[in-house]
């Protein structure tokens, strides 16, 4: 009878099959080592991983943020560009400007009225002219409508009971929403006061002398013209 621990039996894998082969493969331990190693190898090897893995090891990809000088700078172009729109918005609606004309007549008592005073070139009528309107000129620059006032341009002066009335054209920048109207009654009233402390060579009749928001078209050109 053979002794049988003197024979050892056979292993069942003592020859290299096809499939331990594939066995010792799938068994074995992925060697990373080679992966983090740089240059041509390196990169390689880390493509051999699988892709779960690959993943793992992808570096992080860095987000750029912008400079804070371009923040500041674009920031204050944004504050810049809002804050000139502001303005002209509230220039263009609250404070835009145009010429509004009043025609003042003032009853001067002390002249007889003459044909020198119908014409503008005659000696006369400039010397009244200068009079008439240093006076007015005189009464807003001396009023709160000062930054207001342009100036007055003698008109024409026509025949009246006791005197002559003389017409001036007067000229001020107003804002386009106001009302003419009420402007009117404001310009009277400084025109009026005024009037009443005058000690000048002309006697003037107050309660006679008025201001009024409607002139005559053609006479509005001819006094534009020497403005």
């Amino acid at each position: 009878m053979k002794d049988l621990h003197s024979t050892p039996f056979p292993s069942r894998h003592t020859s290299q099959c096809d499939s331990c082969i594939f066995q010792q493969h799938s068994l074995r331990s992925p060697d990373f080592s080679q992966a983090l190693v740089g240059g041509q190898k390196g990169y390689q090897t880390y493509r051999e991983l699988p892709w779960d893995l690959q993943k793992i090891h992808q570096p992080s990809i860095k987000i750029r943020h912008p400079e804070p000088w371009k923040i500041a700078l674009i920031v204050i172009g944004t504050v810049v560009a809002a804050a000139i729109t502001i303005a002209l918005l509230v220039y263009f609606l609250a404070y835009d400007e145009k010429l509004f004309y009043y025609s003042a007549n003032v009853k001067i008592t002390n002249i007889q009225y003459n044909n020198e005073l119908s014409r503008q070139s005659a000696g006369r009528f400039r010397d009244l002219s200068e009079r008439v309107e240093r006076l007015i000129d005189k009464t807003f620059y001396n009023s709160i409508l000062r930054k207001k006032y342009i100036r007055s341009r003698l008109i024409r002066v026509s025949p009246d009971a006791d005197g002559v009335m003389a017409e001036a054209l007067l000229t001020f920048w107003f804002s386009s929403t106001d009302s003419r109207e009420a402007l009117r009654e404001r310009v009277e009233r400084i025109l009026r006061r005024r009037l009443k402390k005058y000690r000048g060579p002309l006697r003037i009749n107050v309660k006679s002398s008025t201001i009024s928001s409607k002139y005559d078209n053609s006479l509005l050109k001819v006094a534009l013209a020497f403005f």
